[in-house]
């Protein structure tokens, strides 16, 4: 009887942990080229239904990959884990779910190593490399 009331309690709380598809296109979508003119082609590995307006095309065209199956790549990244953005140094941010809510991170130095750039609007998703250590948050 425990069990199952404890499942039902659960229940509502797994229907509402999905990523905030609004938040991630919208994110996405600020990414821009450090050449003004060019405009980003990204690869979406996942089954999720983002915007078209993202210009998706194929992996090996792609300037960046969403959420990658294979980590040998020399492609800029996005993944799905903060894990795999402390592990990956291809990867350039992160989205993931962590206690239900959608996070979102863009590493600065990444960013601008691979020639990207984040419009106003989502510099606050953007944090420098140094808060990945542990170490550098004790300075």
């Amino acid at each position: 009887m425990k069990k199952i009331i404890n499942i039902l309690l659960l229940l509502p709380m797994l229907a509402f942990a999905g990523l905030d598809l609004s938040k991630i296109n919208g994110a996405l979508s600020s990414i821009k080229s450090s050449q003004s003119s060019k405009i980003l082609k990204f690869y979406n590995n996942s089954g999720l239904n983002l915007k078209t307006e993202l210009n998706f095309t194929s992996q090996k065209n792609a300037d960046i990959i969403l959420f990658p199956k294979q980590k040998n790549t020399t492609q800029a990244l996005v993944v799905n884990s903060y894990k795999a953005l402390k592990e990956n140094p291809n990867s350039i941010g992160a989205i993931y779910i962590k206690k239900g809510r959608t996070q979102i991170i863009f590493i600065k130095e990444r960013l601008e190593h691979n020639g990207f750039d984040i419009m106003k609007v989502s510099k606050k998703y953007m944090v420098p490399e140094c808060q990945l250590r542990a170490l550098c948050l004790l300075q």
